[in-house]
């Protein structure tokens, strides 16, 4: 489930995901992107939680009029699966159903997949 990141209750966790990210180990270079998700509208982070546990990992999201660009996704090393993976979309495509959801080069893949078994579960749902 989704969770909106809130600076004041969440940063600690969030920093704490966003670290797994290369591009985020500097301190400064965390920082900046926070500010970046809190400044811009356009632009949200959710915390994502797991079915079992507490927060499992974050997803960064940037919104146009018709679509949902998933930026980056941040998981729990533990939770870093295709069936996690693909419970976040099913999550976003809930909390967003009038957007189209697109991806960034590292996640379009494991969308395109994901679309592909959504499809092939809807075709033989008939």
């Amino acid at each position: 489930m989704l969770y909106k990141y809130n600076r004041y209750e969440n940063q600690k966790i969030a920093m704490g995901f966003l670290s797994y990210i290369s591009d985020l180990k500097d301190m400064s270079n965390l920082e900046q992107e926070l500010k970046l998700y809190d400044e811009d509208e356009n632009r949200q982070l959710y915390l994502w939680k797991s079915k079992v546990e507490d927060f499992s990992g974050i997803v960064a999201l940037s919104f146009t009029k018709k679509t949902v660009f998933i930026e980056y996704i941040s998981l729990n090393p533990s939770y870093r699966s295709q069936t996690n993976t693909f419970r976040i979309f099913d999550d976003i495509q809930r909390k967003f159903p009038e957007y189209k959801i697109l991806g960034s080069f590292g996640i379009v893949d494991q969308l395109r997949k994901w679309y592909e078994q959504r499809n092939k579960e809807k075709t033989e749902s008939k």
